[in-house]
């Protein structure tokens, strides 16, 4: 009988693929800075332009294009003109095996959760989009005006609102901010390598994985 009961399941990176769509949205939002204000901030390479996945926009392009925190909050406007918009949020993927893993979780009735750093609106979609909502409790992530702001926030408002008990509850994510975020909190971690992390982000993580099928091992033991 598996030591937990509640999953928290992080979104991008963690159950959905969403390279493509994020990308283009950061290079549209780049691209508009530029050419509203005439500047030529540079697009960063493909390696860099990955790192943009998972933390919060705005922290990324400060640490990566410009630190200037009010062209980094237009960004974040151009880049969700083109996400949002344009539908730029659908063009991503389930990883494989995802689906059957949180619907074998679900049978097993543990209780889920997505814990994200992406906007809630967006979360929202993307879930129904994949149907995926029929098994998740409930979609904790930031909102405007909301206090949360980073993915430690969104742990701490779930664990506040649902009343966790710690020692049964554990986050699954692909990046530091996953991981980090769990341990922040006191709770344990899972790791998956397939997301957008490298290993060295993953120190603080109580388990590691490769694929979807290693977390059910694991959750179920």
């Amino acid at each position: 009988m598996s030591k937990y009961e509640n999953i928290l399941f992080d979104l991008d990176g963690t159950i959905t693929d969403s390279a493509d769509g994020i990308v283009n949205g950061v290079i549209y939002g780049i691209k508009k800075v530029n050419e509203i204000h005439n500047l030529n901030i540079e697009i960063p390479s493909k390696d860099i332009l990955r790192k943009f996945i998972g933390p919060p926009l705005d922290i990324s392009f400060i640490k990566y294009c410009c630190k200037d925190e009010n062209l980094a909050n237009e960004f974040i406007k151009y880049y969700r003109e083109d996400y949002n918009e344009n539908d730029g949020l659908f063009n991503c993927k389930l990883y494989e095996g995802i689906f059957d893993l949180i619907k074998n979780l679900h049978d097993k009735k543990f209780n889920l959760y997505v814990a994200t750093a992406k906007p809630k609106e967006s979360a929202v979609r993307i879930i129904e989009y994949f149907n995926l909502n029929i098994f998740f409790k409930e979609i904790y992530a930031p909102t405007i005006g909301g206090k949360a702001k980073n993915k430690t926030d969104v742990i701490i408002e779930a664990l506040s609102k649902e009343k966790f008990d710690k020692s049964k509850t554990i986050m699954i994510g692909d990046r530091i901010d996953d991981i980090d975020g769990a341990k922040n909190v006191g709770i344990d971690s899972i790791a998956v390598r397939y997301g957008f992390g490298e290993d060295k982000e993953f120190e603080n993580a109580t388990f590691i994985v490769d694929d979807a099928k290693s977390v059910f091992d694991i959750l179920i033991k």
